[in-house]
């Protein structure tokens, strides 16, 4: 569903005209993120929006120091000692070990060279993969390895532009329509929209001044708010691409399906297509244009958006994001009281962004 500026449970009670079937023509023309994130399914209910985030046990840990070849079965030491559990086979390059017992916050004792496979020396800092753990028939299970919800948050942003008409401007001949307010709504909800797609791509907050009444709420757009995936690359590849889509997918995602790119780096990805494209005597059009990016990672959406800087491209799974309005704040034209010769109002909406689990979205950055 197009991005109508609505929650689709959301309510218009209280005085306002609704302006969301303004907002759903205009979208597409400045707005081609939020073309593609669509309508959230419910609002925010507090001007500080929060969801919950879980995530599965670790699977993988480093060395803290280094493992000698020669030593035997005993203790190895690692970052944390409680990702792994009595049973788990583990993997350190190509040596395979058992887990026999965890005693500490950094120590767990080992069986070297579990199932002969080679026993080896391995480096501080190497890493130890947890292949899965091997259960005692009939054992008591007297441990619980439920994880800790993550509550995450963002701020309500309020996004407003006024329009002021004078009687005069309402009387006198008009070039487009003879609806002189109606043009005005018009242009500043596209002002509207295109503010709110720009901050969502490139938002800042500042929690110090939360809460005050001569602080501005302003909410972190997805930019700020990326920090595992984040790839630094002089120019934009195919490689460097596949690079950040593999990071993203060693942190788990598979569903990255999304790829916004500047103007400037859009062309580089269209560019790869030229050496594909055959074009018949009888051809009367070229066609140089990449809009389905396919690869070992799924296939991705690429889309230009004029707000990103020229210098980063964004790859993200957009079922993880949302543009939540906050209930009943959704865009909207108020009239204002006039005190003269003049008609008055305010386009005004309220919205925030919900970015789930960072790690699943990506970021290049630093492109020429």
């Amino acid at each position: 569903m197009p991005f109508n500026g609505l929650a689709t449970y959301d309510n218009f009670e209280g005085i306002g005209e609704d302006v969301s079937d303004l907002v759903a023509f205009l979208a597409p023309f400045e707005t081609p993120l939020l073309e593609v994130l669509g309508t959230s399914d419910r609002p925010a209910t507090n001007v500080k929006h929060e969801w919950l985030e879980d995530t599965l046990n670790p699977t993988t840990d480093v060395a803290s120091s280094a493992v000698s070849s020669a030593t035997g079965n005993g203790g190895i030491n690692v970052a944390h000692s409680a990702y792994f559990r009595t049973g788990d086979l583990i993997q350190m390059d190509k040596e395979v070990m058992m887990v026999t017992s965890v005693s500490d916050v950094s120590t767990i004792a080992v069986t070297r060279g579990y199932g002969g496979s080679a026993v080896s020396a391995h480096a501080a800092g190497a890493a130890v993969t947890i292949i899965g753990n091997a259960a005692l028939e009939g054992e008591e299970t007297n441990e619980d390895r439920s994880t800790k919800l993550v509550r995450k948050s963002n701020w309500c942003q309020i996004m407003k532009v006024g329009l002021k008409l004078s009687g005069t401007a309402q009387a006198v001949g008009w070039i487009t329509t003879g609806d002189k307010l109606a043009d005005a709504k018009l242009m500043r909800l596209r002002e509207a929209l295109r503010d709110l797609e720009k901050t969502i791509l490139l938002g800042r907050t500042d929690v110090a001044t939360i809460g005050s009444d001569t602080a501005r709420r302003t909410m972190a757009g997805i930019v700020c708010s990326l920090a595992t995936n984040v790839v630094s690359a002089a120019t934009l590849t195919e490689d460097t691409l596949g690079d950040l889509l593999q990071a993203c997918y060693n942190q788990g995602s598979r569903d990255v399906d999304l790829i916004v790119a500047p103007p400037k780096q859009k062309r580089v990805i269209s560019g790869w297509n030229s050496s594909r494209i055959h074009v018949t005597n009888d051809a009367n059009a070229y066609r140089n244009v990449v809009e389905v990016y396919e690869s070992d990672f799924g296939a991705q959406r690429v889309i230009m958006n004029r707000w990103l800087p020229d210098d980063t491209v964004l790859a993200l799974d957009s079922n993880r994001l949302k543009v939540v309005p906050l209930a009943g704040r959704s865009f909207r034209y108020e009239e204002l009281a006039k005190g003269g010769d003049y008609l008055r109002g305010q386009i005004v909406g309220e919205y925030t962004l919900e970015l789930r689990n960072e790690n699943a979205h990506g970021m290049l950055v630093g492109l020429t």
